[in-house]
């Protein structure tokens, strides 16, 4: 086979790029993603399974384990990693493949150099370095009675040997020269551990240990090679006001903002589960895992960064941030929010689940057991939920305050990079919104038994609800299309809801949206024009008096085609008002479909002559971003025509 020929070749005659390069592609390239751009891939188990690209079958016979890193096909023997199957399905050599998958990984590529080929021996004999202390702090804590008092903390804390053993916990003895006696009769300098931050280094003094007087909790690689720790001082140590924890320094192994306390152990289990917890500490993390929730992890000190969130979703498509319900809580998941809304891209987001105040899942766990834990994780909240909650829901006095929320909501939302998502989060919102007008407008319509279906606009009767129906108002008819709806611009349509039904733009989202609205026909223009004037002069207005004003001002045959799509669409003046409200708020988020797939359709076009006339990166990654928001658009075109079917208007007068 091809693939095992070039993955056998590469370290010949070709550039050797540094390991530490090669796994980081690896880490950051999940396989099934990859070759599942390129074939249609199905789920079985932990593993995927498709037809195989380099033979003929009829049965799947290629597998894809993300776990491991591989590809295998059963059938002709090809097996590879990320490298070997972007050289071979793509038919490009080995330095190709590097430099694609790089760009694709967001890394830089090394040059060959004698300096290079140096740092990546140092790496090796740092680490080395780690493993050695590691052995040795495990030796402090286990086996000497200084220790005592960790052990007796971490036996109150209800960890097993067994559990401190799998974590490879250890202590720093008080002694601020213990580290560097003993690692000196492992051959190790003082310079090197310098290096790797165990020693502090003081001008005209002898270096000294940074970690005195602590608990000690390696933090390893993805291979589950030590590269930096973190201590936790003890209650009952002379130092016990000092910072509760402290990190190893950045080093040239550790980079706090691009590792995750326990991702080595979590893989595995993150992949059977399908799941990942983020917690906020180390403890946090082990009393989970001794308990047997085994896919947890945690940030290292600091609020979790863009680089450790995109190590969250090489792993699954939505992790779970456990954050505690107090106000620190709050702010961390203010800052969670900030950081992932612009990284969103289909399918990869957040949930976040909410602690009780005062606990965290180390207490509730040893407290209250691991079904209470797993059913507050069960209970996550999807990021928009909580984006929502976080903004909207924390009071608004007057109009003003009102507006600047929504306002507020609208600026988060457009900080989402990708279109497709911006997309759909502004179509939550705007159904959102949409909900909160209709409950403040029936103030019963909660005490029914009723809820707003944000989705179509229709209120959900319960048929236990004694005589709500009769003491509520009469929910408006199904929606019925007329056969020359099609005929009609989506601007006329917008031009005739808003006549229909004036209270539609007294949300900032309906308003801004009416105000930005494209209007290709001079009498549209005249019209909106007018209509808008006539909303900030005179709010409130009613569907007649916004008629009987237009009719003064424009010319009759404006005016007889807006009319023809009121009729077209059901909400013509001669309707009961509430059956003619209640279908205009239904057809509302249609019609903004309808306009903003109008309007993307004249960009696309243009951005594809553009792009016809000059071929660059540049205009064509412009043109596919319009192409799949055109695709978003009609996916949710087609979900207003299934959830309300076309039905001849005709039948329903």
């Amino acid at each position: 086979m091809v693939i095992h020929r070039v993955i056998r070749k590469q370290s010949k005659g070709i550039m050797k790029y540094p390991q530490s390069f090669i796994e980081e592609i690896k880490a950051r390239v999940r396989i099934s993603e990859l070759i599942g751009r390129a074939i249609p891939l199905r789920r079985a188990g932990r593993e995927f399974h498709a037809l195989c690209p380099f033979h003929k079958e009829k049965s799947p016979s290629f597998t894809i384990n993300d776990e491991k890193g591989f590809f295998h096909c059963f059938g002709c023997g090809a097996h590879g990693d990320v490298i070997g199957f972007t050289m071979d399905y793509e038919h490009i050599g080995y330095r190709e493949a590097i430099e694609k998958l790089a760009s694709e990984a967001g890394l830089s590529v090394p040059r060959e150099t004698k300096s290079e080929v140096e740092r990546e021996e140092k790496t090796k004999s740092l680490q080395q370095v780690m493993e050695v202390a590691a052995a040795w702090l495990e030796e402090q804590l286990e086996n000497t009675g200084e220790g005592e008092l960790a052990r007796n903390y971490l036996r109150e804390r209800g960890l097993t040997p067994e559990t401190r053993s799998r974590f490879r916990l250890g202590y720093a003895p008080a002694d601020r020269d213990a580290l560097t006696r003993a690692m000196r009769s492992h051959g190790i300098s003082e310079a090197q551990l310098i290096e790797v931050g165990l020693l502090i280094k003081v001008e005209d003094r002898a270096p000294y240990s940074r970690f005195r007087r602590r608990l000690m909790f390696p933090i390893r690689d993805r291979k589950s090679r030590v590269i930096a720790f973190g201590g936790r001082v003890l209650p009952g140590e002379p130092n016990a006001d000092a910072p509760k924890y402290l990190n190893s320094p950045e080093t040239a192994l550790f980079h706090k903002g691009r590792q995750l306390f326990n991702l080595d152990l979590a893989r595995r289990a993150a992949f059977d589960a399908r799941a990942l917890i983020v917690c906020e500490g180390y403890m946090d993390v082990i009393a989970l895992a001794q308990a047997g929730i085994q896919h947890a992890v945690a940030p290292l000190g600091t609020a979790i960064t863009p680089e450790q969130l995109q190590l969250l979703w090489q792993l699954v498509d939505v992790p779970t941030l456990c954050l505690d319900g107090d106000n620190a809580g709050q702010r961390a998941m203010a800052r969670a929010m900030d950081l992932a809304l612009p990284l969103l891209v289909p399918g990869k987001t957040l949930g976040i689940a909410i602690l009780p105040k005062g606990a965290d899942p180390d207490s509730l766990i040893r407290e209250a057991g691991r079904p209470a834990f797993e059913g507050i994780i069960r209970d996550a909240q999807p990021l928009a939920a909580l984006l929502w909650q976080q903004v909207m829901e924390q009071g608004a006095a007057t109009p003003e305050a009102r507006a600047a929320q929504e306002q507020t909501l609208m600026q988060k939302v457009e900080g989402i990079k990708h279109p497709t998502v911006q997309h759909y989060y502004k179509q939550y919102v705007r159904d959102r919104l949409r909900e909160a007008q209709y409950q403040r407008r029936t103030p019963n319509a909660r005490q029914n038994g009723g809820a707003w279906n944000a989705s179509s606009g229709q209120k959900k009767w319960n048929a236990t609800s004694g005589n709500a129906a009769q003491s509520s108002p009469v929910p408006p008819p199904p929606i019925t299309r007329s056969s020359d709806m099609s005929l009609l611009t989506p601007a006329s349509n917008l031009l005739a809801l808003v006549v229909a039904h004036p209270g539609l733009l007294a949300e900032a989202s309906a308003e801004e949206f009416w105000l930005h609205a494209p209007m290709p026909a001079s009498w549209q223009q005249q019209l909106h024009h007018l209509i808008t004037e006539l909303h900030i002069d005179a709010q409130g207005i009613s569907s007649v008096e916004l008629m009987h004003s237009l009719a003064e001002e424009i010319a009759a045959e404006p005016i007889n085609q807006m009319t023809q799509a009121m009729v077209a669409l059901g909400v013509d003046l001669s309707k009961d008002e509430m059956v003619r409200t209640g279908r205009a708020e239904r057809l509302w988020g249609e019609v903004v479909n309808d306009v903003e797939r109008a309007r993307v359709k004249v960009e696309c076009a243009e951005a594809e002559a553009i792009l016809a006339a000059e071929l660059n990166d540049e205009k064509f990654a412009r043109w596919m971003a319009l192409k799949a928001q055109l695709e978003a658009i009609d996916r949710e075109r087609s979900r207003f025509y299934r959830e309300d079917p076309l039905i001849d208007a005709t039948t329903h007068g």
